[in-house]
């Protein structure tokens, strides 16, 4: 569970970094941007100054010149040669003709077309290097981004060990507690339970019988307390087998049977047969008789209990199903937190832990399934294990 809060604490960490450095580098690209789109219109600015002081005997460096009429006929072009040859300067002045602006970028050839005496002056420049410093500044930024992104992540990583070591420990000193006040308070209890049964075949007493009633919920208590400390102390060992999970389901249900029908309430079970599973028999086992004496519990009185198990798509889904819910609607999923009560005063009488569907949850997770709860207020209750 801390591992978990600690990647998670990583992730929030790292993901709002992300989100400012993503910020700065597509402002970074913008201002590249920007200071080559500026770069260009100077350029051709003074390429155009240059040609017309010159009267048209000097042409800019990367420069080129078109002088063409009111009709759009090209009367004569001027080009650096070391940059243009003929057929490249006549394939960028008929591209840009056919162009319905005034100004853009054919390929790294930025141009303009203005008015001028003999009808319009097409002035354009190759800016090849320019946008080779460009795309280089670009990498340049991006790889100094992502060195510093690296970085800190490495710094918040270990930062985070550091950060979650009091919490890991006092966590740890809890879970300590849990399981050597549970295993210390099982001997007791033990000499209470059998002194109650000693005097009990003396007298016949009710005060003794409450005290028998009492050590049993405490035992219970204690027992699930230690289930919980075993899985929080990663001691319980998973051992994965391929199996028949319906006939698994079914003898865990038919126990129960019994139990429902003592309480005044009937056990159906819907079963898909033969279907195989490749997990752990015992987590099965536990998981779904929790599950259905959590139902029998609380269910209305002679209501149905429902036990599902389907196999839909790739996914096998078990649900079990009752009558009868203290919990509200937006609740659902807190009774999976440990000592949740929806309804305090029922589950006194019922003689739960408040701990059964904790451990369900802490199984489920170990396993890697999806266990999940949906309460109808005063009308019902629904869990489902995704295996």
């Amino acid at each position: 569970m801390i591992k978990k809060a600690q990647i998670k604490f990583v992730i929030i960490i790292m993901s709002i970094l992300f989100i400012t450095f993503s910020v700065v580098f597509a402002s970074t690209l913008f201002l590249f941007n920007s200071s080559t789109e500026n770069t260009a219109v100077k350029i051709i600015r003074d390429t155009k100054k240059s040609f017309i002081l010159s009267d048209g005997h000097n042409v800019h460096p990367n420069g080129l010149i078109v002088l063409i009429d009111s009709d759009g006929r090209v009367l004569e072009s001027f080009y650096d040669h070391n940059v243009f040859s003929k057929d490249n300067a006549d394939k960028i002045i008929k591209t840009v003709l056919s162009y319905p602006y005034d100004a853009g970028k054919v390929d790294n050839v930025f141009y303009s077309i203005e008015n001028y005496k003999v009808g319009y002056l097409l002035v354009a420049s190759d800016l090849t290097d320019v946008i080779s410093a460009y795309r280089m500044n670009s990498l340049t930024a991006f790889i100094v981004f992502i060195s510093i992104y690296g970085l800190l992540f490495l710094i918040v990583w270990l930062l985070s060990f550091k950060v979650f070591a009091p919490i890991k420990e006092s966590f740890f000193k809890q879970k300590q507690f849990v399981s050597n006040a549970s295993h210390e308070l099982k001997t007791p209890l033990t000499i209470i339970s059998a002194n109650a049964d000693v005097l009990g075949q003396e007298v016949d007493n009710h005060w003794l019988d409450n005290i028998k009633e009492q050590t049993e919920r405490m035992n219970v208590l204690i027992a699930d307390m230690l289930s919980l400390a075993k899985i929080d102390e990663d001691k319980v060992v998973l051992k994965k087998e391929k199996f028949n999970l319906s006939q698994i389901v079914l003898g865990t249900c038919l126990p129960f049977d019994a139990v429902a029908f003592e309480k005044g309430k009937n056990l159906n079970i819907d079963v898909e047969e033969n279907i195989q599973y490749f997990g752990d028999v015992q987590s099965v086992k536990t998981v779904v008789g929790i599950l259905i004496d959590n139902a029998v519990k609380h269910a209305e009185l002679n209501s149905d209990v429902l036990v599902s198990l389907k196999k839909e798509s790739n996914k096998i889904v078990l649900s079990v199903f009752n009558l009868g819910s203290q919990i509200p609607d937006i609740h659902s999923n807190k009774i999976f937190e440990r000592f949740y009560r929806g309804d305090s005063s029922r589950s006194r009488e019922s003689g739960g832990s408040g701990l059964g569907l904790s451990i369900a949850k802490s199984i489920a997770d170990k396993n890697k399934w999806r266990i999940s709860a949906v309460s109808k207020f005063n009308e019902s209750m629904k869990i489902t294990v995704i295996f």
